[in-house]
């Protein structure tokens, strides 16, 4: 800024008699380098000054002092001033993330206690805080999402609800920044995998820490535990058989923003879906957005459906991958609504053992990865 200044004030001068101010460029530039270059949002440098030098009139008791913390409210409250700074820089978004969750959920040593619904004593989220990041998803309004979440994140107990580290993680795929989002799923799974059932629990007015979507997320996505089979069906479907299941992206997509009623009444009023076959297929494809949208009930109802009719159309024969992935996304399913309690995971044994055998018959070799 002073030598842009400084040349300015010099275009007038004769060129003859002009300062000559090739040297503090480079001195300028050659600090800058130093330091991490033009856009470090902290120089690399800055504590890095040698012995040698003199001592100048800049010195670490003249330095900005923080104020003196004396609990995790004052820690909190300074915290929100480093990370405001780091958010106004120029990429300097995720320090101010990190930095907020490292001292939120890496101080957390221990889930919090529940009662036997799974309910804690910890007060839920505001009703206007989870009104708000719902209608800025629906508005698609990615940039404020993160700033509203981050803030929420570092109020109250809001660092247990987490659903905000889906809305993070959606607004940051949704605006094109996969590597930041990866990291996000990243730091969940670490969590999770310390605090293990942390996302079973709920607020002590019932209001789960994870809702069916986050949970959905979690499970599918987060901890990775089904991975390695819940999409290969899907590469051994007939051209055919894409002519429906393609509209999967568009179909999430309206789903999005008009939400899930609107988007099935959509597929079932789809023209050209009058034979047997077809109405099975659209029937998957309701499944996978129903599920993919947190609504686990009405996507089980679905499957139990399409397993059940796939015994008149000889489903096993047409093709077994479709069979295949419709008893998976089953037991994929009791699987996380087994988690809820000891009774339901007694309850739905049998369901499971079942569904399992029957993976079994189909493909032996796909199936391994599903045996504990």
């Amino acid at each position: 800024g002073a030598l842009l200044l400084i040349a300015d004030s010099l275009e007038t001068e004769p060129e003859a008699s002009r300062a000559e101010l090739n040297a503090l460029y480079s001195a300028l530039e050659s600090r800058l380098m130093k330091g991490g270059g033009v856009d470090a949002v902290v120089p690399q440098n800055a504590c890095n000054q040698t012995r040698s030098q003199q001592p100048s009139h800049t010195t670490e008791q003249d330095a900005p002092v923080l104020s003196r913390i004396t609990s995790g409210q004052d820690l909190l409250a300074q915290a929100r001033t480093l990370t405001g700074y780091l958010r106004e820089q120029p990429g300097g978004w995720l320090a101010a993330h990190r930095l907020m969750k490292s001292l939120r959920h890496d101080t957390l040593s221990a889930i919090p206690a529940p009662d036997a619904d799974g309910k804690t004593r910890i007060e839920p989220p505001r009703a206007d805080q989870r009104a708000m990041l719902k209608r800025l998803y629906l508005q698609q309004s990615w940039l404020e999402i993160l700033e509203q979440a981050d803030n929420t994140f570092s109020r109250g107990a809001n660092h247990l609800w987490l659903d905000l580290q889906w809305y993070t993680h959606q607004a940051l795929m949704k605006s094109g920044q996969d590597v930041l989002a990866d990291i996000i799923t990243a730091d969940l799974k670490g969590l999770l995998r310390r605090l293990t059932g942390l996302e079973t629990l709920a607020f002590n007015d019932g209001t789960p820490f994870a809702d069916e979507v986050t949970l959905n997320w979690i499970n599918q996505s987060v901890l990775d535990d089904m991975s390695g089979w819940r999409d290969e069906p899907v590469s051994a479907i007939s051209t055919g058989d894409n002519d429906i299941l393609a509209l999967e992206p568009e179909a999430l997509e309206k789903a999005d923003s008009e939400g899930l009623d609107a988007t099935l009444h959509w597929l079932q009023t789809r023209p050209g879906t009058d034979t047997t076959k077809d109405r099975w297929l659209l029937r998957l494809l309701m499944a996978r957005v129903a599920e993919q949208k947190g609504k686990n009930e009405l996507a089980l109802h679905l499957l139990d459906e399409l397993d059940n009719a796939a015994q008149s159309i000889t489903l096993a024969q047409w093709t077994p991958a479709l069979l295949f992935e419709v008893k998976s996304r089953r037991l994929r399913l009791l699987r996380i609504k087994a988690t809820r309690s000891e009774a339901d995971k007694s309850r739905l044994q049998p369901e499971m053992d079942q569904l399992l055998a029957g993976l079994i018959a189909l493909d032996p070799a796909g199936s391994a990865v599903l045996c504990g």
